[in-house]
């Protein structure tokens, strides 16, 4: 069910002192405007908006009913729980390029060999045996190599995924009123007061392997106060996205927060 709402002045001050923007049109959303809250990650969007993404994001296809109301920034504390998916830090279409470039390198390579064993194979045997077996002994080793190559440009020869060595671990820390983010021993908080906005987007990733099917990449941009961008990625499955979700419905609600897509 869509559950509109019409920013008044007086009934929505402290929602619209957020100045949130629709994340389709980027336009500032502003009393008098009719809006819609998806009730996962908490992003308004115009009605027009709305029916523009076929009345669904996150997977959910109803609204709030309500729209939410500022929360005290001091939050309950509790003990730290870090999100159950590893974050890199970096950008994953720039990464994803990277690796593919690799692949494309290495087949290609793994190509020129084979078609170098190929024609030594067929000269050999054609020159001590027979010449129609030296063909058909290059063709047979030909076959295999393709059938190789195949294999593993379906399955990739990069699996998408995180070493944990080099892997970080987010969590949000209502004692400190802060994200944490630890890589190994080292842990760095940032303060929700020097966080001026956050943006994330969900992109699925392609793959031929049937396990990969349901697997998304997570875009994470922090921007501080003094503009400084931090960036991280994840790669998830569909079913961790609702941990994402009750991170984002733990954020204090004056914290600016985006989805970008």
């Amino acid at each position: 069910m869509t559950n509109t709402h019409y920013l008044e002045a007086e009934l929505h001050s402290d929602f619209l002192k957020q100045e949130r923007i629709d994340p389709i049109t980027g336009e500032k959303i502003e009393e008098g405007h009719t809006i819609v809250i998806c009730p996962a990650c908490k992003s308004a969007f115009f009605i027009e908006s709305w029916e523009y993404l076929g009345q669904t994001h996150c997977n959910q296809v109803e609204t709030l009913t309500e729209i939410p109301k500022a929360k005290n920034m001091f939050l309950k504390a509790k003990p730290l729980e870090y999100l159950p998916f590893l974050f890199k830090k970096g950008n994953y279409e720039r990464d994803d390029t990277i690796k593919t470039a690799l692949e494309n390198f290495l087949l290609v390579g793994a190509f020129l060999v084979g078609a170098f064993s190929l024609f030594f194979i067929a000269v050999i045997v054609g020159y001590y045996f027979m010449p129609l077996v030296g063909v058909i002994s290059a063709f047979g080793v030909g076959g295999i190599i393709a059938a190789i190559m195949h294999s593993q440009k379906s399955n990739s020869l990069f699996k998408k995924k995180i070493n944990p060595k080099k892997a970080s671990y987010l969590a949000l820390n209502a004692k400190k009123q802060a994200i944490t983010i630890k890589k190994k021993a080292i842990e760095e908080t940032i303060n929700f007061e020097q966080i001026e906005q956050l943006n994330y987007s969900f992109n699925y990733i392609r793959s031929n392997n049937v396990a990969d099917t349901l697997n998304y990449s997570l875009s994470l941009e922090i921007i501080s106060n003094t503009n400084q961008k931090s960036n991280y990625y994840a790669v998830l499955h569909q079913d961790e996205i609702p941990y994402w979700s009750e991170f984002l419905e733990q954020l204090p609600y004056n914290l600016k927060v985006l989805n970008v897509r």
